[in-house]
């Protein structure tokens, strides 16, 4: 092996042993019923070298030499021996799936967390089916490795030691014959050891990739039904579910040829010991000694078995620690601000996406007035929505720094900078929850019902709101599926209302609407940008005319500005545009 081979080999074992360690900490946090399991297991082991003795004995004074006075002794040890084990057995089983049920839950609470924190830039490099498969199956597969793995390598060592020591007790020279077999083991099962765990990793990866396509599937079945997607998403289904069977098969085939090999080299072993032991040995002994053999068969194929297991617990230890340990959204803002006046300056800011070739904003100076409604226009791709991300830093610029009442929105922490915004986009995110916690939602989770219903009468949202079977405790399904598109925006608006932020953030909010629903909402949009700094990105420019500035972007730039009239006037590209829209 070369020497870049062997570091490579050095350092994956290191890592595997530093996963495993970390692992382990979970379970380490339920130490004493970590511990009982232990002692259970401990007791476990040592009833099977008890067994053996009396198999001897049972053998030896029961059959041979029929010693009456110690006959009638022989069952009662017997069933005793074999109740302590029983119990044992319960205690450590029961215990450490006490202990798994633990992990799991620490771990996808702590993967959860972590979740929360991480920047909007993750969630648009990642699939959600991608992140539900980490948080459901990978955790499952760790909490195997950190728990039954631990409890078998446990039970099964005492039992092989509890084992040879009882077979050199017998005969070491015989016992020797083992010596020469577990070398050959344990030189298989450690070339064995790679390729489960890339196994594993396929099969993780398969999962993470069975559960994007199922989720997508599901959640696009109106364009799935009139597009005719049905086959298509058949095969894509069928594609992944078979890549999985694959690889489920191929993890199989090594688990199944370990197993194997163990159980070939145990033969050699037994037939090697038959025929040295013939004529040899007491039948006590001889049954004791090839009793003791049997008895290490299990436990070394339980151990063989347990490679195949800590591979994919540690593949999977893997993707869930890679995603605990993700970078978290910069939070280094130490300053707190009330509520914002919401004057907003742009200062030579310029943002360039990872994959993108050019700046999605380039050297964009502005300034927003405390209570001045802006509109933003322009053709798709010109930087509209990014402008808008940057205010509460879903994403960072590069260059420049963008000032909330003079403030450098760096220098605020990210809580009190996001108290200063309300969002209603066209894209409305709604939850699996009744209209009042879709309402009252997040830090506005302590409203009063009145404040509710008044939030709602404002957004034009209580006429059908009271018309649902439950009224406001009425649970609108997965995305808000059981409303109409302009019910939904109304509700959206409802929960901006209620947070009664300094600065409104419209990102094509009425796009989604019929004229009537379009009228309501306008209305309710006009009150509640009273007193307040908004920033209005608008496809429909009729809906904007009143603004007191527009701003035209194109590539990333703002061409033009001004009012309305004055654009007009200038008869540039918002005079083209609005042509374009009304005639």
């Amino acid at each position: 092996m070369s020497n870049d081979a062997l570091g490579k080999a050095t350092a994956s074992v290191q890592s595997a042993r530093v996963l495993y360690l970390r692992l382990l900490k979970y379970a380490t946090r339920y130490w004493f019923v970590f511990l009982i399991s232990v002692i259970a297991l401990v007791t476990f082991s040592a009833t099977n070298t008890g067994f053996l003795a009396t198999i001897k004995m049972v053998t030896d004074e029961g059959f041979v030499n029929q010693d009456s006075s110690k006959l009638h002794l022989l069952p009662f040890m017997l069933f005793g021996l074999l109740a302590i084990r029983a119990l044992a057995g319960f205690v450590s089983n029961f215990a450490m799936r006490w202990v798994a049920r633990r992990v799991v839950e620490n771990l996808r609470q702590d993967t959860f967390r972590r979740l929360m924190s991480l920047p909007v830039s993750f969630f648009d490099a990642i699939s959600a089916g991608v992140i539900t498969s980490k948080l459901t199956y990978d955790t499952e597969q760790m909490a195997g490795a950190a728990t039954k793995v631990a409890m078998s390598a446990v039970r099964d060592t005492l039992t092989i030691v509890g084992m040879v020591a009882y077979m050199l007790y017998l005969d070491w020279q015989l016992t020797l014959i083992f010596a020469v077999v577990a070398p050959a083991m344990a030189w298989y099962l450690k070339s064995m050891t790679p390729r489960l765990r890339s196994s594993g990793k396929a099969v993780q990866q398969t999962m993470g990739e069975m559960t994007q396509v199922i989720e997508e599937a599901v959640s696009g079945q109106r364009m799935v039904k009139i597009f005719g997607g049905g086959d298509y998403e058949y095969q894509r289904f069928a594609k992944v579910a078979g890549k999985n069977r694959h690889m489920q098969i191929r993890l199989a085939r090594f688990s199944g040829m370990n197993s194997m090999v163990v159980e070939l080299l145990a033969g050699v072993a037994l037939a090697l010991v038959v025929f040295y032991a013939v004529g040899k040995f007491s039948a006590g002994e001889f049954a004791a000694f090839i009793g003791a053999l049997l008895m290490l068969i299990g436990p070394v194929k339980t151990l063989t078995s347990l490679n195949e297991e800590l591979q994919v617990g540690l593949a999977a230890a893997h993707s869930v620690f890679d995603l605990i340990d993700t970078v978290q959204e910069v939070d280094e803002g130490k300053e707190e601000i009330g509520r914002a006046k919401g004057e907003i300056v742009f200062e030579h800011v310029t943002l360039q996406y990872a994959a993108a070739k050019r700046p999605a904003l380039s050297n964009l100076n502005f300034t927003v007035k405390p209570g001045e409604k802006v509109a933003l226009v322009g053709r798709s791709g010109g930087g509209k929505t990014t402008l808008v991300n940057l205010l509460p830093r879903f994403y960072e610029a590069q260059q420049g720094k963008v000032l909330i009442d003079g403030v450098d929105i760096r220098n605020l922490s990210l809580k009190s900078l996001r108290q200063q915004f309300s969002l209603v986009s066209q894209d409305v995110i709604l939850f699996n929850d009744t209209v009042f916690n879709n309402i009252a939602y997040g830090v506005l989770r302590n409203s009063t019902e009145e404040e509710v219903i008044a939030a709602a009468k404002a957004a034009h949202a209580w006429d059908f709101i009271q018309q649902l079977p439950n009224g406001l405790m009425s649970e609108i399904g997965d995305r808000g599926v059981r409303l109409s598109g302009g019910q939904r925006q109304r509700l959206a608006i409802a929960r901006a209302i209620l947070k009664n932020a300094p600065i409104l953030l419209l990102d094509e909010a009425t796009s989604a609407l019929d004229t009537e629903s379009e009228r309501h909402v306008q209305a309710a949009l006009d009150e509640l940008m009273q007193n307040r700094t908004s920033i209005v990105i608008a496809h429909r420019l009729s809906t904007i005319e009143n603004a007191d500035r527009i701003l035209v972007m194109e590539q990333g730039q703002i061409i033009e500005g001004g009012s309305h009239e004055e654009l007009l006037a200038l008869g540039g590209h918002y005079a083209k545009l609005y042509q374009k829209q009304f005639h």
